[in-house]
């Protein structure tokens, strides 16, 4: 029994036959296709976004900050290095000014390089605010972003 065992045969290297296989693949894949809904029921109906209006610069005050090697550079212009850069008790009086003239500027445009950090955006915002008004009026502030090209 256990001396003897049986000759052993070799087996052809037949190739297997995947059609059938391949045919019931391609047919269930048609089946899904065809039942699923391709619509997608659930979607939110969200409305489209809407921009913000420009404002005009001949009735606003604008105020430009650059970015230098040192500190960030406040100038009294729209968005040119004019004249000399100022500090925040010219911007003050620079939106005073503004306010004081006829019609009086109640727009602030603030229009800071990329690079200035929101912390001094902050503070030309706040020295701005400074500027004594008279009456119910109140200063609208925009910030602008000079992009360098």
């Amino acid at each position: 029994m256990f001396g003897k065992s049986k000759p052993r045969v070799p087996v052809d290297d037949e190739d297997l036959d995947i059609t059938p296989m391949i045919d019931v693949t391609f047919l269930l894949l048609i089946f899904f296709m065809v039942t699923s809904n391709m619509k997608n029921s659930n979607v939110v109906e969200i409305p489209p976004a809407k921009h913000g209006q420009g404002i005009s610069t001949a009735d606003s005050t604008v105020i430009t900050i650059f970015k230098t090697d040192s500190d960030p550079e406040v100038y009294l212009s729209d968005g040119k290095k004019e004249g000399a850069p100022v500090d925040m008790a010219g911007v003050t009086a620079y939106v005073q000014q503004g306010y004081e003239s006829s019609p009086p500027k109640l727009n602030v445009i603030i229009k800071a390089d990329r690079d200035i950090p929101a912390g001094y955006v902050e503070e030309v915002a706040r020295a701005c605010n400074d500027a004594q008004l008279t009456g119910d009026d109140e200063l609208k502030f925009y910030v602008g972003v000079v992009d360098k090209r």
